[in-house]
């Protein structure tokens, strides 16, 4: 294990995000389930949506750009539609709701559609599309920035003019599983960057480039005056799919597209769909055909045969066994974001982390 990393078992690790969330101001509830939420994402290997978060999550509460204890508040709904607005409420609190109110339209329409609007960062989206699939449903999640961020330059361009946008979907299977794609549509995360950049770590090239365009691995070129920006997804085509999911998210919801009014929070926009496979040729005929593919794709011969081919999933699933037994490896980005919020609200170190 690299030095710059601490290991900290993830029920003690969540109890201390907990403690800094509900110190900084959240309800007990909303500290506890968020918390979770975080260290769930720590423990698949998603770092960027995890723990990192809280003290993120605190400073936004403290500003007046996130609010506690406050519900969802729905403005249009039909049989099998529903759009509502978040009230600056944590994504992770108001992502559960929305949720649940569209699947409980699945039992009556065969494809349920809602979109969200000003919404705190709702996390990893796999997790909602998890939670579909858990139901015997299929889902698809589309999330934007509101059109404030613009991290994510055109090919060919110096500036950026879109956010990471990412977009999930989640296939239920017959074990209780879900076959999931969580991906952004920028060739990386924002927040994989702002943890290599808080842990003064390079990162891979053909991610990132500097504010002349020029390829870069230093990640201090988006955080730093002059900014870079970060590279699309597949050229063209990961570009284009990311003007999608911010018309999608932004002219479903009500919420914006870049450029957004100069008064506009970072905040996230959704859009969700949820098709009941028994609406169409079953719930049975759709598990089967999925896990007879994933079956088929992981029989691959491998080009290095200590390798075996695997499917969207296969990594977090692996990460998290692992992370279960020996741990969370937190960067010293992560760390020292964490303690330096805790020890300004005067909650208490786990010893992991009384040496940092």
């Amino acid at each position: 294990m690299n030095k710059q990393y601490t290991l900290i078992p993830a029920d003690r690790l969540q109890a201390f995000a907990a403690a800094v969330l509900e110190a900084g101001g959240f309800t007990h509830e909303e500290a506890a389930l968020t918390a979770k939420s975080l260290v769930q994402s720590n423990l698949m290997g998603y770092d960027s949506h995890g723990v990192v978060r809280v003290a993120e999550y605190v400073a936004c509460l403290r500003k007046g750009e996130l609010a506690s204890g406050i519900g969802l508040a729905i403005r249009h709904e039909t049989a099998n539609t529903c759009t509502a607005d978040g009230q600056r409420g944590l994504g992770q609190i108001q992502m559960p709701r929305f949720l649940d109110l569209l699947l409980g339209k699945t039992e009556k329409n065969g494809v349920v559609s809602g979109a969200l609007r000003n919404c705190g960062h709702v996390g990893r989206i796999g997790e909602w599309v998890e939670y579909i699939a858990s139901k015997g449903l299929a889902g698809f999640v589309a999330v934007n920035d509101n059109g404030v961020l613009h991290c994510v330059a055109p090919p060919g361009g110096k500036e950026g003019r879109t956010s990471t946008n990412p977009v999930a979907f989640g296939i239920p299977l017959s074990d209780g599983k879900a076959f999931t794609l969580d991906i952004s549509t920028s060739a990386t995360a924002m927040g994989k960057m702002r943890l290599a950049y808080m842990s003064g770590e390079n990162c891979p090239p053909h991610l990132i480039q500097d504010a002349a365009g020029n390829p870069s691995t230093n990640p201090a070129v988006l955080f730093e005056e002059p900014k870079g920006a970060l590279l699309p997804m597949g050229g063209y085509k990961g570009f284009g799919l990311s003007m999608m999911v911010d018309c999608l998210t932004a002219g479903l919801s009500g919420g914006f597209a870049p450029p957004a009014p100069a008064d506009a929070l970072i905040l996230n926009n959704v859009f969700v769909n949820i098709w009941n496979p028994d609406a169409f040729s079953g719930l049975a005929h759709m598990q089967a055909e999925a896990e007879k593919y994933l079956a088929f794709v992981r029989s691959t011969k491998p080009i290095d045969p200590s390798k075996p081919v695997r499917v969207a999933g296969d990594r977090s699933s692996t990460e998290k066994a692992k992370r279960l037994k020996d741990g969370i490896p937190l960067s010293s980005g992560s760390c020292n974001a964490l303690c330096a919020e805790a020890n300004k609200l005067g909650v208490p170190l786990p010893k992991e982390f009384e040496n940092i």
